[in-house]
């Protein structure tokens, strides 16, 4: 292993320069006073009867072959306006491309030491079915070294620019911010390899300049990492047996999670992290982009020598120093009490993160030191209660994270369900290329299991759905497929659910939505229902929904709707149902057993807020309502005709108690019942009074309590109240309220 880091290291190190052979991003929209010879000054965002009229005035673009300008509409298709037909009239255009080339392009190429302007070549048009075969870009004018492209607002789809150097592939979609108004760019150098995909709809309009260099300075050209990449991919290879995995290589400079994108990488760091994943790609290894974070937590030791001269004049231990901007400024580490490493960041680009890997020091792969120099995050805090003042450090530095994929599984393994689910999305959308080897590790992750940690976070399954679909294999479907479909019914989404239906014969999903209904869980069989109503409309799946809603009863028995923490899914299944019913039109059998189900336990929240209020919301003809109302009717007469009584003196029952606040209620009980005595004073220290006011808030009893605040010790009194009998007479009056409604509704159904 030592050899192996030594090795590693000392090619990194060769390794000089900064920035990509491509650099992109978008910027606010800017006028730029387009104006074309014959055809006036363009609006934005660039409308199709402009950009017809612009073609009128273009001719078909040609390409270089050798020396020679060729015109084949095979090899390129597009139309193009020379310069000389241009102007622009907004005299802000020029700074806009100036300051676009000085903070974005030049770093993003790493010639920020370089000078370098942009020369206006061509207006460019692709229409839909346009395009350009992969190419390399001529010297257009002495001093020339890469091409800027400027996309113009103008709404289309397609026409993705693939950008290709030294095994590497950047792909830069221009249609995302051309369609909400803003300004995209690419620039490259001309070593590159690049193209154009077939605009699929809608017009591509861009700006074409040539990338020229000042004299001054040596010639800018790209620097190559394939040579690098491949004595790296030779260092892996020599370690891929061995299981200690990731290895963590350290970059040279600090981060925050807010700046760590490829794009914002350090001086060498960018070509070294690229030549590591250039290298990863080609032995067969997995490489991914993180934060290693470095933390320390210690004593906070204070220069007061330094600061405003309020801080200098504050004593050490002055309790009023609570400026902790100035203690972070003036502050440093004393006294470690404690530290650790760990991951706290990954890049957002390329594969996914590994969300729970652990490792300690020595494992990394590096040539600095931790914990040198400045922290790339310092907090301090002042003194709180007894406690001293503390410092806290965050060292956070770049790393690329590098294994075999041979041992892949080992690495997602211990990962959480989340994780794992992000894994096997990656794999579904990159099928084609991922090895049988991978996608049978999808196939043993699904077939183990992906619950969840965390009962709280309902995770979105539905990439097990793509990956089944991806297999397209019926007979694994049947089998062990079966199973995590109907384990994770509820959690794959309705959409994925319909593309399972229209990858697979429908026969293959009965048996999963029946015993998925039978679960007797309400979330599984409000989906069901769901994707039912979902597919009602087609007439493609008529008897497949018919099978389940013949099912529905069965389903509805499993479940327990009355429970008051599932009223809210039970509307929900009750509105599902009402809208299959109507394909049971005529089976008087199939509603009563339905209407029995919904109706099997009548609690007085579940028929008022969830049987009634979703019927009479529905208001529309259904045999099924109009079922279920009846017994609502029924259930709510017999609430209206007992109208609550109030009590008949102030005696009240003893509530059932024993353990801790057993003798409390021996205490009360002549109190409670005394038919009238109404007030009761019990003038006891605060930890007796505390311990009947925790009785009696742990009952529902007719009793408030007020604290007598004179005399000591003070008195708690108890004072008996009708709440109970006003309750119950608020609820009475809503239920005769609500029967009236009820009444009516029946009414209007039997007219």
């Amino acid at each position: 292993m030592p050899d192996f880091k030594k090795q590693l290291l000392g090619v990194l190190n060769e390794i000089k320069g900064s920035g990509s052979f491509v650099s992109t991003g978008s910027s606010g929209f800017l006028f730029p006073g387009l104006e074309i010879q014959g055809v006036g000054e363009i609006g934005f965002p660039v409308n199709p009867l402009e950009i017809k009229a612009m073609i009128k005035t273009a001719r078909k673009a040609p390409f270089g072959k050798g020396s020679k300008t060729v015109l084949d509409t095979n090899v390129r298709s597009a139309w193009e306006i020379d310069a000389g037909q241009i102007t622009f009239r907004n005299s802000d255009w020029n700074k806009f491309t100036e300051n676009l080339i000085e903070h974005s392009v030049k770093p993003g190429l790493g010639i920020g030491e370089h000078t370098v302007s942009a020369s206006f070549y061509k207006l460019l048009i692709y229409e839909e079915g346009d395009f350009f075969l992969a190419h390399k870009d001529s010297e257009k004018e002495k001093g020339m070294f890469g091409t800027l492209i400027i996309g113009l607002p103008s709404r289309h789809s397609g026409g993705e620019l693939t950008v290709k150097f030294d095994g590497r592939t950047e792909t830069i979609d221009f249609s995302e911010a051309a369609n909400q108004y803003q300004i995209p760019f690419a620039a490259f150098y001309a070593d590159c390899e690049h193209e154009i995909t077939p605009i699929t709809s809608g017009y591509r309009v861009c700006l074409v300049y040539n990338l020229v260099q000042k004299k001054g300075r040596e010639k800018i050209q790209i620097h190559q990492l394939g040579g690098y990449a491949d004595r790296l991919a030779a260092i892996l290879k020599t370690c891929e047996e061995d299981r200690d995995i990731p290895k963590i290589v350290l970059l040279g400079h600090q981060y925050t999670p807010s700046n760590f994108t490829m794009e914002t990488l350090k001086l060498n760091d960018r070509p070294k992290a690229e030549a590591l994943l250039l290298a990863a790609q080609k032995a067969g290894f997995y490489a991914k982009l993180g934060l290693v974070t470095s933390w320390q937590s210690g004593e906070l030791e204070i220069d007061y020598r330094k600061g405003s001269s309020s801080s200098r004049n504050r004593k050490r231990y002055d309790d009023d120093y609570d400026d902790d901007s100035d203690l972070e400024e003036n502050g440093t580490m004393g006294e470690i009490y404690d530290e650790g490493i760990e991951i706290e960041h990954w890049m957002p680009e390329g594969i996914p993160a590994l969300r729970n890997i652990s490792f300690a020091e020595e494992d990394l792969i590096s040539a600095v030191r931790l914990n040198e120099g400045e922290p790339a995050e310092k907090q301090a805090e002042g003194y709180t209660g007894n406690a001293g003042m503390e410092m806290q450090y965050w060292y956070h530095y770049g790393a690329v994270f590098l294994w075999p994929k041979k041992y892949q599984y080992d690495m997602l393994a211990g990962l959480s369900p989340e994780n794992k689910l992000e894994w096997i999305a990656y794999y579904n959308t990159h099928w084609h290329a991922v090895e049988p080897a991978e996608k049978a590790l999808v196939k043993r992750l699904a077939e183990e299991g992906l619950d969840e940690n965390n009962p709280g976070k309902h995770l979105d399954y539905s990439p097990l759905a793509d990956w089944l679909i991806n297999l397209n294999d019926e007979k694994y479907l049947s089998e062990e497929g079966a199973v995590f479909l109907m384990n994770y019914f509820g959690r794959i989404s309705i959409e994925h659910w319909k593309k399972l239906l229209a990858t697979y014969p429908v026969g293959c999903f009965e048996k999963i939505c029946s015993a998925a209904g039978k679960k007797g869980q309400s979330s599984t069989v409000q989906h069901l229902l769901a994707l039912l109503n979902e597919l009602s409309d087609t007439g493609k799946y008529k008897a497949f929904v018919m099978k389940q809603t013949d099912q529905i009863p069965q389903y509805l028995h499993a479940l327990r709707l009355s429970d008051k923490a599932e009223h809210a899914m039970s509307k929900d299944i009750l509105q599902n149902v009402l809208k299959l019913s109507k394909l049971k039109a005529g089976d008087d059998v199939w509603h009563k057993v339905t209407t029995e189900a919904f109706t099997k336990v009548a609690t007085r929240k579940y028929v008022n807020d969830v049987l009634v209020g979703v019927v009479l919301e529905w208001n529309k003809e259904s045999a099924l309502a109009t079922r279920i109302i009846a017994v609502c009717q029924q259930d709510l007469a017999v609430r209206v005709n007992n109208k609550p009584q109030p009590p008949a003196d102030w005696s009240r029952p003893l509530p059932q108690s024993s353990g801790r606040y057993k003798k409390v209620w021996a205490l009360l009980a002549d109190f409670l019942q005394s038919p009238v005595q109404q007030v009761f004073d019990y003038r006891k220290p605060q930890a007796e009074r505390s311990e009947m006011e925790s009785a009696i808030q742990n009952v529902t009893i007719d009793l408030r309590t007020e604290t007598i605040r004179k005399g000591s010790p003070h008195t708690l009194r108890l004072i008996k109240t009708r709440d109970t009998y006003e309750r119950d007479l608020a609820e009475w009056e809503t239920d005769v309220m609500l029967l009236k409604k009820v009444n009516d509704f029946q009414r209007h159904v039997n007219e």
